[in-house]
């Protein structure tokens, strides 16, 4: 019989211990969720909000109609003579420059308007800038801002230039940062050929959604300067459900490099379409004629701007 009373109440207590976690399970289910929700959004906020990749242009392999290349330093004679026995073809140019420490510098779109106060149309360094982001909660990118860190007078030496037989667009955006570190860029403008929107500041019609399962947005970006070699970054304003914030782009303190072409350099070389090489500055006339058969412009002069 005592036995038996033992295991009766053996039973009654673990069924009462189960009765009493279900009950309990029940009661504070609601609240354990909402508090697993709060943790997974506190780890999600934690992740950044976004991350910017940007990859430099292939030219070996996406090498634009019409070019500039710049070198620090003067090309020697042999040098001068094996560029102006070239046909120029842009290839070829540059499959000869670029172990001599060439850069490309390429003709840019000219969609920013001149209401801007931009009458220097320049050249640029163009990028490939693609924006993702592993939240799970939503976010909206509704500006992008172009900010100089800082200026300088161009420093290359030799100028050598494939001219365009005609008008080049690519997709994408342009910042117009012509001018000293006082000129205010201005942009991001639309590079979309053939379209309405072409010219028309990109974030007056556009916003970039992220997270939350989109897909990445890439975009080729077309930074134009004209006078003055310019170091800068982009600030990035977007929303999310803990309202506005901003994100630099690079991170931390890293800038883009976009290189001005100088207005009177040492040497100056240019394959006109159809025509012959023609040359200035400290080069050898005799293997660059065109000076002589041909009316070869100058590089172009721009104002002269404080800073």
């Amino acid at each position: 019989m005592y036995a038996t009373a033992v295991a009766v109440v053996v039973v009654l207590g673990v069924l009462f211990a189960y009765h009493a976690d279900l009950l309990l399970d029940r009661s504070t289910a609601t609240d354990r969720a909402r508090s697993d929700r709060q943790a997974e959004k506190a780890v999600d906020r934690e992740q950044p909000a976004f991350v910017s990749t940007v990859t430099p242009l292939d030219y070996d392999r996406d090498l634009p109609e019409a070019f500039t290349v710049l070198l620090d330093r003067p090309l020697t004679e042999g040098e001068q003579a094996a560029l102006t026995a070239l046909t120029g073809d842009g290839p070829e140019v540059w499959e000869f420059l670029k172990p001599l420490g060439g850069r490309v510098v390429e003709h840019a779109s000219y969609v920013a308007p001149f209401e801007d106060g931009n009458e220097n149309r320049g050249h640029a360094q163009t990028f490939d800038l693609n924006l993702n982001s592993d939240r799970a909660a939503g976010l909206t990118i509704n500006d992008m801002t172009a900010v100089k860190d800082s200026c300088r007078a161009p420093t290359a030496r030799t100028v050598v230039t494939i001219p365009p037989a005609g008008a080049e667009s690519r997709q994408g955006l342009l910042w117009d940062l012509t001018g000293g570190p006082t000129d205010k860029p201005h942009g991001p403008y639309a590079l979309a050929e053939g379209e309405p929107e072409e010219g028309q500041l990109y974030f007056r019609h556009n916003v970039v959604e992220l997270g939350n399962g989109q897909s990445n947005m890439a975009f080729r970006i077309q930074p134009e300067v004209s006078t003055h070699t310019c170091e800068w970054h982009i600030v990035a304003s977007y929303i999310d459900t803990t309202g506005s914030h901003e994100q630099r782009i690079p991170s931390g303190t890293g800038t883009f490099t976009t290189e001005a072409i100088p207005s009177q350099p040492v040497q100056y070389f240019e394959r006109p379409p159809g025509a012959e090489w023609g040359c200035l500055g400290e080069v050898r006339q005799r293997n660059c004629p065109a000076t002589a058969s041909v009316r070869l412009p100058r590089p172009p002069v721009h104002r002269p701007v404080p800073g």
